[in-house]
């Protein structure tokens, strides 16, 4: 293996092994076990993603749009668990990828 798949490697199994993923698996886990929930969950997320791909909306009205419709939703056990676990993911993932842009030189083609 060259040593860039054995970090790769590496770095997988420090994210599955830190606490943040931890904590998404397990409340990922008990959200599954409801597929009613499960799917409302996923229509919250898609939703949610598909709002802040608009472009000319009022993004805060939206939101709280969003967030006053799926409130009830919320408000059921491990809900809020499950999107803050996740979100807590992507923060890491993001971490990453800032890292490894900002470390390499790497030409974007344009000024940032």
């Amino acid at each position: 293996m060259d040593r860039i798949g054995e970090c790769i490697g590496n770095l997988v199994e420090a994210v599955k092994d830190s606490q943040e993923y931890k904590e998404y698996q397990r409340v990922r886990e008990l959200i599954h076990q409801e597929p009613e929930k499960e799917r409302a969950v996923n229509e919250f997320r898609r939703r949610n993603f598909e709002l802040h791909k608009c472009r000319n909306v009022d993004l805060y009205a939206e939101m709280d749009r969003l967030e006053g419709e799926f409130a009830p939703l919320r408000a059921q056990p491990y809900v809020n668990e499950y999107l803050a676990a996740e979100l807590a993911v992507c923060r890491m993932v993001q971490r990453i990828n800032y890292s490894l842009m900002m470390e390499i030189e790497f030409d974007l083609g344009f000024e940032a």
